[in-house]
């Protein structure tokens, strides 16, 4: 029985180093190791990519052209898609953005990391018009109707 409540209190002992380390900001555990969190590497990445400042800034419902890299065995060509952003998710590292266009009559939407070694680069074609955070409601239009108003 008492050996039970001695390793009750060594746990409990545990715990609270461990509170006092987040306390004081320390980012290591019991053993003193560094601890380091997704959002660490994934920084570390980005600024190994330079990807900041490189797009021009849109929003939703702007007309873009995203120029892609594709590589098709050993030759490398840029293919541009040019469509309506109906959607912008997450933010940060992990920013991804959804352009919709349609092509001879068959709609076609690609997600596209924002800080993807695959862009080349994004152009912006107009600025759209938009009162809402996604335009997911184009997926049911076409023709005019699926056309956003220009912002002036």
């Amino acid at each position: 029985m008492q050996e039970e409540i001695q390793n009750q209190n060594e746990v409990v002992e545990t715990k609270s180093e461990g509170v006092k380390m987040q306390e004081e900001g320390k980012s290591t555990d019991k053993l003193g190791k560094k601890r380091i969190t997704i959002e660490e590497i994934e920084k570390e990445i980005l600024t190994r990519q330079n990807n900041t400042g490189k797009f021009s800034v849109f929003s939703i419902g702007d007309t873009i052209r995203v120029n892609v890299r594709i590589i098709e065995g050993d030759k490398q060509r840029i293919q541009p898609f040019e469509g309506t952003v109906i959607a912008i998710k997450h933010g940060n590292q992990r920013k991804t953005f959804t352009v919709r266009k349609v092509s001879y009559g068959v709609a076609i939407e690609r997600i596209f990391p924002y800080h993807s070694p695959v862009i080349d680069s994004i152009e912006l074609v107009r600025k759209g018009k938009a009162r809402r955070a996604k335009l997911y409601y184009l997926r049911g239009k076409y023709g005019k109707s699926a056309v956003l108003t220009e912002k002036i």
